[in-house]
């Protein structure tokens, strides 16, 4: 299509659709009328609709702009929702970790108590010093408005410290399976030498808790600010090393008292404990004891520390004097030629306390030595055969 048949067009219609036009009043009968041109009216008609199109535009900006106000709005309410979860995300694990060093600097006390208690030394070497300032600095002194830097610092900060003390608690748990490696072998050797000696360790252990030593804890109770075991850090190999070494103290304590002495220096043995032929009837009967034979006169001594709770003449025993050792030890010693202790008294381990004869029911002079343990009788041969285990138990010095 040609301009000019446009043009011609646009003129056509412009003139159809406003042609000139004239508008009348009427006042007390006067008429008047104001002519109103073509050009006149495509002015207001355009002035009419630019004041459409801006009122439309203006409408729908304002509603747009509203509605990106609001989407912003929102996005700025989920950034700050964002950025409180994280800061409390932050602060809680900021206590954790300084949980996490409070709980290994009291499981490094503990730890050294252990050593200087034991006397350790060799592979087992305590953990490095833990100060609770280095879990401390994790706040940053960047611009409050610079998040993202003070986020990169602590973060930078966090894992540094993490990493540090997830190193002392790896160091701190190679110490603690070390000790507990001591601590097992220990275990095994005292238990090995119980059962030699014919004891069960569950009655030793189940006596032993009667005696005034055993446990005897007490005082204020101070908590710990945060536990050993509050950390979220693994305490398991910390809750097995204190159950064992209380069980290890426990079973000391109570072989301490196992009278392993050999009462005659110079004998030999001239019949077994259990079941034989009887010396006199020849029928078979069983022997509660151990029979040691010797000079006589030979001097006998206590097998152990304790007190004399029989001491005279018992009947087939003869002259005969009972020591209890206490935590359900007693010995007994029968025939003797003459008592030099009396009955009350307190005696040590090796002390004189007798000369060896065959009063009674004795066909020959000989030591009738006895060890009960928790009302019954045990083998002595056995304990005498164990005491050199026994006596590196009462002297702390066994190890692996």
């Amino acid at each position: 299509m040609k301009i000019s048949s446009v043009i011609k067009w646009l003129r056509n219609n412009i003139n159809r659709i406003f042609p000139d036009r004239q508008l009348y009043f009427r006042t007390n009968g006067d008429v008047r009328f104001i002519s109103i041109s073509k050009n006149t009216q495509i002015f207001v008609s355009t002035l009419t609709m630019c004041i459409v199109i801006w009122c439309s535009l203006a409408s729908y900006n304002y509603i747009y702009i509203s509605e990106i106000l609001s989407d912003k709005d929102s996005e700025v309410d989920v950034a700050n929702r964002n950025y409180n979860e994280l800061e409390n995300q932050f602060s809680q694990l900021k206590e954790d970790i300084q949980k996490s060093a409070v709980a290994l600097e009291q499981r490094q006390r503990y730890i050294q108590q252990i050593i200087d208690e034991e006397k350790i030394d060799g592979p087992v070497s305590p953990a490095e010093n833990i100060t609770i300032d280095d879990a401390a600095v994790v706040d940053s002194d960047y611009d409050e408005d610079d998040k993202e830097a003070r986020n990169n610092y602590r973060n930078k900060n966090l894992d540094r410290i993490y990493v540090g003390l997830k190193r002392i608690e790896i160091q701190q748990n190679n110490t603690v399976n070390a000790i507990l490696n001591k601590v097992d072998n220990k275990l095994s050797f005292l238990k090995a030498a119980l059962d030699n000696a014919g004891i069960a360790e569950e009655k030793i252990l189940a006596l032993a808790a009667d005696l005034p030593s055993s446990a005897a804890q007490g005082g204020p109770f101070i908590e710990l600010e945060n536990g050993i075991n509050d950390a979220p850090i693994n305490s398991a190999s910390f809750d097995e090393l204190y159950m064992k070494r209380n069980n290890l103290k426990d079973l000391e304590m109570a072989i301490a008292y196992l009278p392993i002495a050999t009462p005659p220096e110079k004998y030999y043995i001239s019949s077994k404990f259990g079941v034989r032929r009887d010396p006199i009837t020849k029928k078979w009967a069983s022997h509660k004891g151990l029979d040691m034979a010797g000079w006589h006169k030979t001097p006998i001594k206590a097998g152990g520390a304790g007190v004399v709770t029989k001491a005279g003449r018992n009947g087939s025993f003869g002259l005969f004097v009972e020591i209890d050792h206490g935590n359900g030890f007693r010995s007994k010693y029968g025939h003797l030629s003459q008592v030099k202790v009396e009955r009350g008294d307190r005696v040590e381990a090796d002390q004189l306390i007798g000369l060896m004869g065959s009063t009674g029911r004795s066909v020959s002079t000989h030591l009738h030595y006895e060890i009960w343990f928790n009302g019954k009788p045990i083998d002595p041969l056995k304990v005498l055969k164990a005491a050199k285990d026994v006596q590196k138990i009462k002297q702390q010095e066994y190890d692996s």
